[in-house]
Order: structure tokens, then C-alpha cells, then sequence
């Protein structure tokens, strides 16, 4: 099956975000978008930017509130321990044989050294639970890579029926 015939594609550029808009003929489509995260003002809107960001792309998709709290995770964690001047999440559709997903990933400059792992927190501690959460929404489909720019990129699988 070929995947979405892209109609047109328009950059946008803000102060605080750079949008890549794709407009296909079928829905859902990809998407793609970057915040520069000393732009922001606030780094704790960034989990809300990027829900948002979700709900424009997949409308009302029935893995839409998994999509915004994976994305909500990940982003956090891109902007806690990425410590870089930007933050960028896209998400497509993906087939692998019959099977439908859709892929999140988040990227950051990769400053930190440290490979994303899920960890065990003190009972009195009110982070380090996000990848745990991940991992059960994706039931462990999920990894870290780098690029060749040496940049850190965390995706997630999640299926789209």
C-alpha cells in the first residue's frame, strides 16, 4: 500500500516554533514540528504544545490520548535531559506487513551522553515514571537511536487500529 499523496507542504516559522504543515489527500497524516525551546519562555508548556500539536494532526483518533502522553513523556524528557536548543516531534503512519502503527519520535541535539532508560524511583520521588509509562502503552515498542549529526532520537510504535 503506498502511503499518503502529500497535496502541498508550507513552513511556518514563529518565534518560538518552526511548523512543517503536510496536507495529504487521506487522513491521518504525518506531521513534523520543532520548538526552540529558548523561545518558549516556559519549558513546562512544552508537554501542552505538543498534546496539541497531536490532536491537530490525528483529529479525533481513538490513540489519541496515548499519542499526547507518550508525546507528553517524551518531550520532557527530550527537554530535561537533552539540554538543547530545540526540541522536534513527527508522527506517521507506518505498516509493517499487516500491521498498522503509528510512529512518535521525538529528537533533541543529543548533548547528554546518557541512553534514555526507564528507572526505578523512591516511593517519595514524583519523577523518573515516564518511560515506564511508555513502555506500557507500546508494550516495550519503543528505543532510543542516534544520527549521524549525533542527535538523540527516542521513538515510540503505537498501533493505529
Amino acid at each position: 500500500m503506498l502511503g499518503p499523496v502529500v497535496t502541498q507542504i508550507q513552513w511556518k516559522m514563529y518565534a518560538s516554533e518552526v511548523t512543517m504543515q503536510v496536507d495529504v489527500i487521506d487522513q491521518p497524516y504525518a506531521g513534523i514540528k520543532e520548538w526552540l525551546t529558548g523561545e518558549i519562555g516556559d519549558g513546562a508548556l512544552l508537554p501542552g504544545l505538543a498534546r496539541r500539536e497531536l490532536r491537530k494532526w490525528v483529529g479525533d483518533h481513538p490513540a489519541l490520548a496515548d499519542l499526547q502522553l507518550i508525546a507528553s513523556e517524551l518531550v520532557t524528557n527530550a527537554l530535561v535531559h537533552g539540554a538543547g536548543a530545540w526540541v522536534r516531534m513527527t508522527l506517521r503512519p507506518t505498516d509493517e506487513g499487516e500491521r498498522r502503527y503509528w510512529r512518535l519520535t521525538v529528537v533533541d541535539p543529543g548533548l547528554s551522553t546518557c541512553v534514555p532508560l526507564p528507572r526505578m524511583p523512591g516511593p517519595d520521588e514524583s519523577r523518573g515514571r515516564g518511560l515506564w509509562i511508555v513502555d506500557a502503552l507500546t508494550c516495550g515498542c519503543w528505543g532510543t537511536d542516534r544520527t549521524q549529526a549525533g542527535e538523540r532520537v527516542v521513538w515510540a510504535l503505537l498501533p493505529r487500529d
